[in-house]
C-alpha cells in the first residue's frame, strides 16, 4: 500500500499511532456516524486505540486497504475509506465514513474514486460488491455516483449487530462502471 494517495482536495494516507485522538474525536464516539456501520460508537478511547492497533497490524495486507482521509488545506483527519476482501462472501468490498461535520461536501465520493482507482490499477480488482442500509439514502447516492449498480435487497446488520434491517446490494464491474 502506498504511503499517500492524492485527490484535488484530499490526502489518503496510512493510519498512524498518533491518529487515536483525532479519530476518536472525529467519528468513533459519534452514534450518528456509526448508525449504519457495522461498528458501534464508543465513548471509551480504548476502543479507538484497539481500532488503530488493528489497522496498524494490517498495513501490509493487500486484502485490507484502509486509508485515513485528510484535507489538504487544513490537514484535518475527516474520515476513513477501505477496500477489503470480504472473506465471508468471497468478494472485494468497500467502506467509508466521515465525521459528521464533513458530510455533504463530496469527500466520500472523492476519496473512494481515488481508492478504487488504486484497487483497479494496482491490486487489479475488477469487481466490488457492497451494501448499505436501505434507510441510508446518502450512502446509496455515493455508491451510485461511484458507478455501482443496485442488484437486490439483502439482510443488513449494523451498529455492532444490534440493528437488523434491509440492505441494498450494489455491484461495480471494471471496465463497465464509470468515475475512475
Amino acid at each position: 500500500m502506498p504511503s499517500v494517495l492524492e485527490t484535488k482536495r484530499l490526502l489518503l494516507r496510512k493510519i498512524q499511532r498518533e491518529d487515536v485522538t483525532p479519530i476518536f474525536e472525529c467519528w468513533m464516539q459519534d452514534e450518528d456516524v456509526s448508525r449504519y456501520m457495522w461498528w458501534k460508537a464508543s465513548k471509551d478511547r480504548n476502543d479507538t486505540e484497539e481500532f488503530v492497533q488493528f489497522e496498524l497490524g494490517n498495513l501490509d495486507n493487500n486484502r485490507w486497504n484502509r486509508w485515513i482521509i485528510v484535507t489538504k488545506d487544513t490537514k484535518e483527519i475527516i474520515g476513513t475509506c477501505l477496500i477489503f476482501w470480504n472473506e465471508e462472501d468471497g468478494h472485494f468490498d468497500i467502506s467509508y465514513n466521515l465525521g459528521k461535520k464533513y458530510w455533504g461536501k463530496g469527500y466520500a465520493t472523492e476519496a473512494m474514486v481515488r481508492a478504487m482507482r488504486y484497487g483497479t490499477e494496482v491490486l487489479r480488482i475488477k469487481e466490488y460488491i457492497t451494501s448499505c442500509a436501505r434507510e441510508n439514502k446518502v450512502s446509496a447516492h455515493v455508491l451510485e455516483k461511484l458507478g455501482f449498480q443496485y442488484e437486490k435487497d439483502v439482510p443488513y446488520e449494523c451498529n455492532g449487530g444490534e440493528i437488523k434491517t434491509v440492505g441494498k446490494l450494489y455491484r461495480w464491474r471494471y471496465p463497465l462502471a464509470g468515475r475512475l
